[in-house]
């Protein structure tokens, strides 16, 4: 099937469905049809599919309404794509993990009103690349700015993609000199007004969204409104100590340990007296000299790893006072009370619990979509 012309009126046989006139790839394109009026005018259900695609691993979710039919997981991202040097990579696994969660629900494609798309798909290594957003981006911004595009090879249909968000503006780059104020997320944005529809006190005022993970990210919102971000390394920082240096040897072991905010606290405190450096060095001095134990030993690692997450933040808050909520495993909840409660008494910690079941970048999905 050959992709249509540009600006040409086209109906989405795929989907059975009329379709606006638009840009039919890239990032230059009018909105797609919503398929509530779809519903509206022609009577009959038809379902949403959504892609949440990371660096390593892609969610999927088969939608009815606002109720998740069926779902799915993949250990392929953006990465395998990149180490390839070929898109169809992670385009082809995407296809079939769609083929997959629709024939087991007894689904056909034609049933499908419309494909939807978040995360690293938007990367150069992803589907197609499309622009980040320039903050400040609030829901009817990033509502606005969902790209549509023509998947020719796999799909052979439209996809709809929701971008990402930077503190660039559009179409600006860094220097050298200026780009450790550069910071960007791509899919975070989704789980974000995801976690404001779930929790929409946290849409009044000032706060600061905490996604803990492989890449941390620090959203500072006023009025539901995203002005800013700080994105650092964390979960995937301690995965690499893990399993690539010997530190292995002194925080491998039992899935589950008690988190000590002391030692949290400690971690962070060596950090910025002796540096990064020397600090990780002291997580193998404390198995062979100290007689720790292992939660202890992991509870410091913490901390010397999501210290910077603090210091990041006051960067950008100056010291002020601030909610930070954090929107992750319990756990991470626990590090950074444990920074509140003794290091920054100027912040107020709360937690947003995680439902695996329903997660936020479905939510966030979802309410783009005005279920």
């Amino acid at each position: 099937m050959q992709e249509p012309a540009a600006w040409a009126l086209v109906p989405i046989l795929s989907a059975n469905r009329p379709y606006r006139k638009g840009i039919l790839t890239g990032s230059e394109c009018l909105p797609p049809l919503m398929r509530q009026n779809f519903n509206k005018k022609v009577g009959v259900s038809l379902y949403y599919f959504y892609f949440d695609s990371g660096t390593t691993n892609t969610r999927a979710c088969l939608l009815n309404g606002g109720t998740i039919l069926n779902r799915g997981e993949i250990p392929v991202g953006s990465r395998d794509s990149a180490l390839h040097q070929n898109r169809a990579v992670l385009i082809s696994a995407l296809k079939r993990l769609y083929d997959q969660l629709l024939s087991e629900s007894g689904i056909v494609d034609t049933q499908v009103a419309d494909i939807y798309m978040s995360g690293m798909i938007s990367s150069p290594s992803g589907l197609t690349e499309i622009e980040h957003l320039s903050t400040p981006v609030d829901f009817k911004k990033l509502k606005n700015s969902i790209v549509t595009h023509y998947e020719a090879d796999f799909f052979q249909r439209y996809v709809h993609i929701i971008p990402g968000i930077k503190t660039l503006p559009q179409g600006m780059t860094a220097s050298v000199e200026t780009v450790v104020d550069a910071n960007n997320m791509r899919g975070e944005e989704t789980e974000l007004f995801g976690i404001l529809h779930r929790y929409p006190g946290l849409a009044s005022g000032r706060s600061i969204i905490l996604l803990p993970g492989s890449h941390t990210q620090a959203a500072f919102l006023f009025d539901g409104t995203i002005e800013n971000i700080s994105s650092t390394i964390t979960g995937e920082l301690y995965h690499a100590l893990a399993g690539h240096t010997i530190l292995g040897s002194s925080i491998n072991g039992e899935k589950c340990t008690e988190l000590l905010p002391h030692m949290v606290c400690m971690g962070y405190d060596i950090v910025h007296r002796y540096g990064f450096n020397r600090a990780l060095y002291v997580v193998r001095s404390m198995d062979l000299f100290a007689g720790s134990t292992l939660s202890e030993r992991r509870s410091y690692l913490e901390g010397v790893i999501n210290g910077g997450v603090m210091d990041a933040i006051v960067s950008v808050t100056q010291d002020k006072p601030a909610t930070i909520a954090v929107a992750g495993p319990h756990m991470q909840y626990e590090i950074f009370s444990a920074f509140a409660d003794k290091l920054f008494p100027q912040f107020k910690i709360t937690e947003v619990p995680v439902t695996p079941s329903f997660p936020f970048a479905v939510e966030g999905f979802l309410s783009l979509m005005g279920f």
